[in-house]
């Protein structure tokens, strides 16, 4: 898939192997791989058959349209899809945090 990212900074964290380190030693490992899984895969539907560490899920009410992979216990890679009409299909989608949401 086509991957963005919602901020400079993000995509800096994203990509740069050192930065990862530096910032998020605690996660960087899993965000290397779910980062990894979202570049291979050819369409949201394909990320649970790319990604070694399981499903995404969507989330809803405030964050409706927006999905999620887990990094840790707590913290999640959020991703929007571009076709929000069919997500399964879109093939690009834009990062937009890491986050603890709950």
């Amino acid at each position: 898939m086509e991957v963005q990212y919602e901020h400079k900074k993000l995509k800096k964290l994203c990509t740069d192997e050192r930065e990862m380190k530096k910032k998020r030693s605690d996660i960087a490992g899993k965000l290397r791989l779910r980062i990894k899984a979202l570049e291979t895969a050819k369409s949201v539907g394909e990320l649970s058959t790319h990604d070694p560490l399981g499903e995404w899920h969507q989330l809803s009410a405030d964050r409706d349209g927006q999905w999620a992979g887990k990094l840790s216990g707590n913290y999640r890679l959020v991703i929007r899809p571009h076709d929000a009409t069919e997500p399964w299909n879109s093939v690009t989608v834009t990062v937009i945090e890491i986050d603890d949401y709950h």
